[in-house]
């Protein structure tokens, strides 16, 4: 199937017999030229994706906006009073009893079986958090297991199809199927003994789920180590995109809006808490011993001690190539002093 099906190419050419100028030199228009390939796509997001889920990871431990966060993922994920499920139904036609009951029952069941109850919390809040949300589901079971999103290497879409998602690189692959995690936590390695992921060999995971185009060697769908390509029926992305931004497939982040106002409060907090540290009253304390001393000669050693205070030293060379130190005087107000 292709785009040709449903558009036709348009005619580049004007009454002199050469093509447009916007192409020039006697080749296809952008148009042609842009959507004629039959070759699908490779999306990574944008070039610095991975460091912004470490830089949400930093905003996530300011108290303001872990609380924003929260607030909005348990806003979202309350239970429902009528089926007990963070899931509310809601229908066309008013339904039958039996409908309504069947309907009950499977959405408890499926709840039951994905952990929602004490899972749905953590990937609302991360859906929010980062703008995505990976699960990769088990032929066998259909259980959703996590994949974190920094392990996410790249989409790739089928052009033809619209850009539809066909696969999904996602590279560390280690199973836990007790918290039902698919890829391998922040700071820690998943190199089995041969050098391969251990995707190959995980179970019913192995069987249908590994497409055909990825790993081709010496082009972009070539897949780095540990990598391996999972189809994307067998995956589900939970996305704050519509398809309009530049990063699509991926979705953007809630706080990538607020990180100049975050930076901006943070650069605050730095300033406030070093101006009291420098306007202290104990900064301006100085306890100087003088022993002994007569009370005149006590003065006068105090003044010096002030005098060295008050005075920046400055090393400077003189005509004679010889360095000496310079003092100058710190214009400190006396009102400060």
């Amino acid at each position: 199937m292709s785009w040709k099906k449903y558009f036709t190419p348009v005619n580049t050419e004007n009454q002199s017999g050469s093509y447009s100028p916007i192409s020039g030199g006697g080749r296809p228009g952008p148009a042609r030229s842009n959507y004629s390939s039959y070759l699908p796509d490779v999306y990574a997001g944008s070039p610095n994706r991975i460091e912004k889920y470490m830089q949400y990871d930093t905003m996530d431990m300011d108290s303001e906006v872990n609380a924003a966060l929260d607030i909005l993922a348990e806003f979202c994920t309350g239970k429902d009073k009528e089926n007990a499920t963070p899931f509310h139904c809601f229908f066309r036609t008013s339904p039958t009893g039996t409908e309504t009951k069947l309907l009950k029952e499977a959405l408890q069941k499926w709840s039951k079986t994905q952990q929602f109850e004490n899972r749905i919390f953590r990937i609302v809040r991360n859906a929010f958090k980062y703008g995505d949300c990976f699960f990769m589901r088990d032929p066998e079971t259909k259980k959703l297991l996590y994949v974190d999103q920094a392990k996410v290497s790249k989409i790739i879409v089928n052009e033809s199809e619209g850009k539809l998602p066909e696969q999904y690189v996602i590279k560390d692959i280690n199973f836990n199927f007790k918290n039902l995690v698919a890829t391998t936590p922040h700071g820690t390695t998943n190199t089995s003994p041969s050098g391969t992921s251990s995707f190959t060999s995980g179970g019913g995971f192995g069987r249908g789920m590994v497409g055909a185009v990825g790993n081709t060697p010496g082009t972009r769908f070539q897949n780095a180590q540990n990598e391996v390509t999972v189809n994307a029926e067998h995956i589900m992305h939970i996305s704050l995109s519509e398809g309009l931004d530049q990063n699509y497939p991926f979705g953007n982040s809630l706080l990538e809006s607020v990180f100049k106002v975050y930076k901006q409060k943070e650069l605050l907090e730095d300033a406030i808490i070093i101006y009291r540290i420098q306007r202290a009253p104990e900064r301006r304390i100085f306890y100087v011993d003088v022993g002994n001393m007569p009370a005149h000669m006590a003065m006068s050693f105090v003044e010096k001690v002030k005098n060295e205070i008050q005075q920046r030293r400055i090393p400077s060379s003189t005509g004679g190539g010889t360095s000496v130190i310079d003092a100058s005087y710190n214009p400190l107000s006396t009102n400060e002093d």
